[in-house]
């Protein structure tokens, strides 16, 4: 199974979102979605409308980070209490958040106990740590687009980096791939044989061009 993740940030209102779930839906209608499953990350707010719109068109939903803490007296954090109705995914410990492997360890457990698939990020291989139950994502932060411009890995570079991350994860783990990720470059990453899918940035807030990242991995 390959695996499309779109991680918005901290874009998009309500109203924009629910028209990109739209337009997102009519651009894979005749999509063949049975190897691919698109996951969409939205800022959290929007979980509980962008599930009703998303998943009776087997479009999962993520959420972007999750609270390290259970339920408790931790003013502005949210759980996998409040979200696990809502989501299947959660992103973990992306590169911009900065966050110790204790800390990423912790919000693991709390996803799996309550039946959330993480997504662990890793900036490099000083990084690995095999877990259980996750998908390992590969982000090197010198390829994270910025401002919208790309710095993409060159694909022999990324062929490089997943096949040493197969070594350490194993054969039968899931393995994506994010760095500037678009409409571009998605067929030639599609086309690595031990990538199983890729977390797209900027070019996910387009329907259009993360429909044909979508359509590229099916």
């Amino acid at each position: 199974m390959k695996y499309v993740v779109a991680n918005w940030k901290q874009n998009k209102t309500l109203d924009e979102a629910l028209l990109w779930g739209e337009d997102f839906l009519r651009l894979i209608e005749n999509a063949d979605l049975k190897t691919v499953i698109p996951i969409i990350c939205p800022p959290t707010p929007f979980l509980e409308k962008m599930h009703a719109l998303l998943t009776p068109h087997d479009v999962c939903l993520g959420v972007q980070d999750i609270s390290a803490f259970a339920d408790g007296s931790h003013t502005g954090f949210v759980g996998v209490t409040q979200v696990k109705h809502f989501c299947a995914y959660a992103v973990i410990g992306h590169s911009e958040r900065q966050e110790s492997r204790d800390l990423v360890l912790e919000k693991i457990k709390l996803c799996l106990r309550a039946g959330i698939v993480p997504v662990v990020c890793f900036k490099s291989p000083d990084d690995y740590k095999v877990y259980d139950g996750v998908i390992y994502a590969l982000e090197d932060p010198d390829n994270i687009s910025v401002g919208g411009v790309y710095r993409p890995k060159a694909l022999q570079e990324v062929v490089k980096l997943v096949d040493a991350a197969r070594k350490v994860f194993g054969q039968e783990s899931s393995i994506i791939y994010g760095g500037s990720v678009n409409g571009e470059n998605a067929q030639n990453l599609a086309s690595i044989k031990n990538l199983d899918g890729v977390l797209v940035g900027n070019a996910s807030l387009n329907p259009t061009e993360f429909a044909d990242i979508v359509r590229k991995f099916s």
